[in-house]
């Protein structure tokens, strides 16, 4: 396997290096998607392009026509106003490079090896809506790997609603006839206020945070449109949906109080948690130290969210991380920077092994699908 990934090394780490200098936000990964499916297909690789309804997606398969299905994820979507900073032209060349390697041993797999891209996971959750329209229904698993500064199998992902709050009021001359006019940002404070004091009351897993992205027009008008982006979390659906319409009451009631309108907005789609495989990161745990690399235990820490969460619902979904840098935290300048240097190149070359010896293990070695299909079934009761 080692000659495979030097084989394909510097078509991968350019792939890389490109989306780094080119960084494109959810659903407008043109160029990104672009470059992608010319390599695969390059290499011998048939693509569907676009796919699912969604421009920049597209589905690579491998070994086409076998009964079994597994699918590899391939992210490549940046964040708004820091670029690649949560490293996903990194993780996204990891899954490519394993696609290429698979490709070159697809007589050693008895199954189908698809290969999707899937864009925007950062806001809207393009996995979802191919999850909707059982794009996963029918895999025995799905995998990708995550850059991160540290190397773990696991992370809890919390189940997230985002959504967009506005309130309507007046606009009045804020010397003369303030008495004219209805605040809307007042509205807005007493809305985030409102949330805060939920906080003593929820559950430890819960988390709520936004931004007013618009207050006002002027000192002197009295703010007549207000608008807040507002995230929700919490580890299960069931209990998040309780937490969102508690949120929805906060809203109408902020704006009883200052005789104002409100109105919100859904921004993409419902995450929901990952659920957790055992059998299949035990499989990862030995290539993890057979590779000589040290595992760090995230079972008790709380992670953000992932359009993957959606995808465990109807297959088993791995999502582990590698380590780029300790000193490196994502959805930073400094992530971000080191996309193109030495040991995110040699963690994408590693991410490539990991995700292939995986698919490898998994379909080769008597009895761990079945424990691995077992244990999902029991997880989803």
């Amino acid at each position: 396997m080692k000659k495979l990934i030097e084989k394909y090394h510097d078509q991968v780490i350019a792939i890389n290096d490109f989306m780094a200098d080119n960084p494109e936000i959810g659903g407008e990964e043109y160029l990104s998607s672009k470059k992608i499916v010319e390599l695969l297909e390059k290499n011998g690789i048939p693509v569907e392009y676009p796919f699912s309804g969604m421009d920049t997606a597209f589905r690579g398969v491998i070994n086409k026509g076998k009964s079994r299905k597994a699918a590899i994820l391939v992210e490549y979507d940046a964040l708004r106003g820091l670029g690649h900073a949560c490293g996903h032209c990194a993780s996204g060349s990891a899954s490519i490079l394993s696609a290429l390697v698979l490709n070159e041993l697809k007589d050693q797999i008895p199954a189908e090896i698809h290969i999707i891209g899937t864009p925007d996971e950062e806001m809207r959750g393009g996995k979802v809506p191919m999850v909707k329209r059982g794009v996963f229904n029918e895999m025995d698993f799905a995998v990708m790997i995550h850059m991160s500064n540290k190397n773990a199998l696991f992370s809890k992902f919390l189940a997230l609603d985002a959504y967009k709050f506005t309130f309507e009021g007046k606009p009045a001359h804020a010397s003369s006839i303030p008495w004219e006019g209805r605040n809307a940002l007042n509205s807005m404070r007493l809305f985030f206020d409102a949330m805060d004091m939920m906080r003593q009351h929820l559950k430890d897993d819960v988390r709520l945070h936004g931004y007013i992205v618009k207050g006002g027009d002027a000192s002197n008008i009295v703010p007549h449109y207000t608008e807040a982006e507002v995230l929700v979390r919490a580890s299960k659906r069931p209990y998040l949906d309780e937490i969102s319409k508690w949120v929805m009451d906060c809203a109408q009631a902020s704006a009883l109080a200052t005789r104002t309108s409100w109105s919100v907005e859904e921004i993409g789609e419902k995450y929901d948690g990952l659920i957790r495989n055992i059998r299949g990161e035990a499989v990862l745990e030995d290539i993890y130290k057979n590779t000589g690399l040290q595992l760090v235990d995230t079972s008790n820490e709380t992670g953000g969210s992932s359009d993957i969460g959606n995808v465990s619902s109807v297959c088993p979904a791995f999502h582990p991380y590698l380590d780029i840098g300790k000193d490196l935290n994502a959805h930073t300048v400094e992530f971000a920077q080191a996309m193109k240097n030495r040991r995110t190149h040699r963690s994408i070359a590693l991410g490539g092994e990991i995700i292939s010896k995986f698919v490898l293990d998994i379909y080769n070695t008597p009895g761990v699908l079945e424990e691995i299909e077992e244990e999902f079934k029991r997880r989803k009761e």
